[in-house]
């Protein structure tokens, strides 16, 4: 009975899962298995390769686990207590797992120039033969993830998922390749007898990776930080001054919170004398313009002569001069 009962509950999760999350899903039950695998087979060969793409398969894991609650809370509207949802969770999860990855790939390139200078035996067999296990994982992952590459079929369908789960086809592809070089790595050690392509290839993992890490890190820290775009905000200005009723425009904010994520906000100065109706079409055109341009949360705050800046648009901070229309 417990059993039935186990079993029934499984399945209802599952049908309540859209299939990028079930796709999602399946590759991180492959990944993980390639991390218990590759990090078992790397202590007893003595491999740091192994241990290395080991690790880095396990900061995918952390990655696709990202994706998948992205996917679910995608779904989950804003509420009294988070009236934004839950738009910044990818951006805090991002910046944790690329840290966390950065100290282990530091701690790997350590390591591996140690065992440069002192060689150590290393099993290739051991190392070829589970690296090829994970090629062929990680590219079952890849071909996995790649099943989601359409177009919406549903009007409510967004591509904010399909991209988000395309990142994670590529994360797997790249896998894949970092595999292959470890079983040529291991090639190398059974045909030659040469220890130190190990070491050097755990070296050549911890830079490339340390350089990815180090650039999500930056992207994600500046995402939370709610830096701007400087270029944006400019075409986004240029926007609003460009329509006829539009005198001035000041106070723009642009914030990024997520991957696909532009909030922005602004005053606009408008004639005194236009009708309520006249000022929400206005709006209404400014706000489908904005959304064209690649804005997605747009706030715009309509004010008279009164607020004019005197050509002075005030801007994040700093003062800026636009040139506003006037009738």
């Amino acid at each position: 009975m417990i059993t039935n009962s186990l079993k029934s509950k499984r399945m209802n999760v599952l049908k309540h899962l859209s299939p990028d999350q079930r796709r999602v899903a399946l590759v991180i039950a492959l990944n993980i298995a390639i991390v218990i695998i590759e990090s078992t087979v790397g202590v007893i060969s003595g491999s740091l390769a192994l241990l290395s793409d080991a690790w880095h398969n396990l900061s995918d894991v952390l990655a696709l686990v990202v994706t998948a609650i992205a996917l679910g809370l995608g779904k989950r509207p804003a509420s009294a207590t988070m009236t934004y949802g839950y738009v910044r969770s990818e951006m805090m999860a991002t910046f944790i797992n690329a840290g966390f990855l950065s100290l282990l790939m530091i701690w790997v390139a350590a390591e591996a120039l140690n065992r440069l200078i002192h060689p150590m035996p290393v099993d290739g067999w051991l190392t070829m033969i589970t690296a090829a296990i994970a090629l062929i994982v990680n590219s079952a992952s890849a071909v996995i993830l790649g099943g989601h590459l359409h177009h919406p079929h549903h009007e409510d369908e967004t591509p904010h998922h399909d991209l988000n789960v395309r990142a994670a086809f590529w994360h797997m592809a790249s896998d894949a390749l970092l595999s292959l070089a470890v079983v040529l790595g291991g090639g190398a050690m059974i045909l030659w007898g040469v220890p130190w392509v190990d070491s050097s290839l755990s070296l050549l993992f911890a830079g490339v990776i340390l350089m990815a890490s180090g650039k999500l890190i930056a992207q994600s820290f500046a995402s939370l930080m709610d830096k701007s775009d400087p270029e944006r905000i400019a075409g986004f200005s240029s926007i609003i001054t460009a329509h006829p009723s539009v005198m001035e425009v000041h106070d723009l904010h642009l914030i990024h919170p997520a991957t696909h994520q532009h909030y922005f906000s602004a005053h606009i100065v408008l004639d005194e004398n236009l009708q309520l109706k006249e000022i929400e079409m206005i709006i209404e055109r400014l706000r489908h313009d904005l959304a064209h341009a690649g804005a997605t949360h747009i706030l715009l705050q309509p004010e008279t002569l009164k607020y004019r800046d005197n050509g002075h648009n005030h801007c994040n901070g700093h003062t800026e001069h636009h040139h506003g229309h006037t009738e």
